[in-house]
């Protein structure tokens, strides 16, 4: 057995990472989930759209109503799509199915 035999050791270079500034956000199942529920939340800008071009002539009353649901969705929408791990909370999900059976019930 040879004790003193020298080993030629590699010098350690750091490995470079591509795009090492981006992080890895949750899970596959929030991804999922997130991307679930932009689509709905896409089919809820579409009705409620559609019944704006509908109604087009209603009550200011109405049209008030309208336009604060309308903002409230696009708030839901640039939330879900701000990160990878924002998802719509308990509220923010009931009143999204408020709204589209409110608006999806003029439109067929």
């Amino acid at each position: 057995m040879i004790k003193n035999k020298k080993h030629n050791k590699q010098p350690i270079v750091p490995i470079e990472y591509i795009n090492e500034d981006k992080v890895v956000y949750g899970s596959k199942r929030i991804n999922l989930l997130r991307i679930a529920q932009e689509k709905k939340i896409k089919k809820l800008q579409l009705a409620m759209c559609r019944w704006g071009d509908k109604f087009g002539k209603t009550t200011e009353y109405d049209r008030s109503n309208w336009r604060n649901n309308f903002t409230s969705v696009l708030k839901m929408e640039s939330h879900l799509s701000s990160g990878l791990n924002n998802t719509l909370s308990k509220e923010e999900k009931k009143l999204a199915n408020r709204l589209y059976r409110k608006y999806l019930g003029f439109i067929k």
